[in-house]
């Protein structure tokens, strides 16, 4: 199992469409997709939260809601599986085939990605940290390219350019939706009214 998972690590970032076909092909049923999610999610958590103990973030600019540690994992978790509902929908809103245990497992999978990701950034952190974050935006530009070849192998697209309006359409309307929860529930750009 743990070969499996070093190749498709490898496959994942050498040739992402490849990659999806994999997960695709797994066939993973929904219980499973939601008990993979679920520990990408509690392992990014941890990840994140060994990061800022071993560099704590300076008070005055430190997020109240980002030290507690069910509340990042309760919002890592929320965030990602709106994704997935909005990758799922939006997708099949322009045509495509996906099934819902497919993006599920993408997500997931992408999730561990992540903490592939942090866990380098980490490392590098303590060796090299002008290079930590060079590695982390160039790693966050490959994740969206990683993303888009994922959703256009899931829904059966023909083009890339459909994987990109839908990831702009899902984008945009989880935005518009945002900012329509916060104003209903009082919050401006100023704080709470």
């Amino acid at each position: 199992m743990s070969a499996f998972l070093r190749q498709l690590f490898m496959l994942t970032i050498y040739n992402p469409p490849q990659a999806g076909q994999v997960l695709v092909a797994q066939q993973v049923d929904r219980a499973a997709g939601w008990l993979i999610l679920a520990l990408a999610v509690i392992l990014n958590t941890l990840a994140y939260f060994l990061s800022i103990t071993l560099f704590p973030v300076p008070a005055e600019i430190a997020l109240p809601l980002l030290t507690s540690p069910v509340l990042v994992c309760m919002v890592l978790g929320s965030v990602t599986v709106i994704f997935v509902f909005a990758f799922y929908w939006v997708g099949r809103a322009m045509g495509g085939q996906a099934r819902f245990e497919d993006i599920l497992l993408m997500m997931g999978w992408l999730q561990y990605m992540r903490l592939a990701v942090q866990l380098g950034a980490l490392v590098l952190m303590i060796f090299l940290p002008g290079l930590a974050q060079i590695f982390v935006m160039a790693t966050g530009l490959y994740g969206a390219w990683i993303v888009l070849n994922f959703l256009k192998v899931a829904h059966g697209f023909d083009t890339m350019g459909k994987a990109v309006m839908m990831l702009v359409f899902t984008l945009v309307g989880m935005t518009v939706g945002l900012s329509l929860f916060l104003s209903l529930i009082g919050v401006t750009a100023m704080g709470f009214s």
